[in-house]
């Protein structure tokens, strides 16, 4: 009798697990999300921010313009001149991008700054290893210990740095040639 019993409660956890994880496999396929399908990459406004920039930079500054629908900005920074400070008149601005392709999402980001070690506060150690003609410029190459991939251009004092963000994720060598041949003079809206 006692073994009976002992086989009615096993056989009635079985039953109770077994509704329990009915229950559970109801929730996960009608409810959990499953990530199907990647967010939406929010988009930042960079007029707004590029207009000031160029009235402001004590160079003739530039950025990106007319780049492919997949270049999508997603965050923009600047660094304008504080004048009165150590760095008087350095200027910096930063676009991040997310280059969104269906079922493949990469990453780069234009910088341009006029402070004299600019490359190396902003790359570190990273050495020319190469150079790359883009629309006609020339433009070194720089890769990190890891293979992420920086191109850079010096000119009139001006920094330019093309990256891959140097994380997991990064564009490749053609998209980040295609962001440095975007690359136009800033109209700074005033007549």
């Amino acid at each position: 009798m006692a073994r009976q019993r002992g086989q009615e409660t096993v056989r009635d956890m079985v039953l109770s697990l077994a509704v329990v994880l009915a229950g559970v496999a109801v929730f996960y396929v009608f409810v959990m999300p499953h990530g199907g399908e990647d967010p939406e990459v929010k988009v930042v406004d960079t007029e707004s921010t590029l207009v000031p920039y160029a009235r402001q930079a004590p160079y003739p500054a530039s950025a990106p313009a007319d780049l492919p629908d997949f270049f999508k900005a997603t965050s923009i920074r600047m660094r304008l001149p504080s004048g009165g400070t150590s760095d008087g008149d350095t200027t910096q601005i930063t676009i991040g991008y997310v280059i969104d392709r269906p079922g493949d999402r990469t990453y780069t980001r234009f910088i341009q700054s006029n402070a004299p070690d600019a490359v190396q506060s902003i790359l570190g150690d990273r050495p020319a290893t190469g150079s790359v003609s883009v629309a006609g410029e020339a433009w070194d190459e720089r890769r990190d210990g890891d293979g992420h991939l920086a191109i850079t251009r010096v000119a009139d004092g001006v920094t330019t740095i093309v990256d891959d963000g140097g994380g997991p994720g990064g564009a490749d060598r053609a998209d980040l040639e295609t962001l440095a041949a975007a690359v136009r003079p800033l109209d700074t809206g005033t007549p």
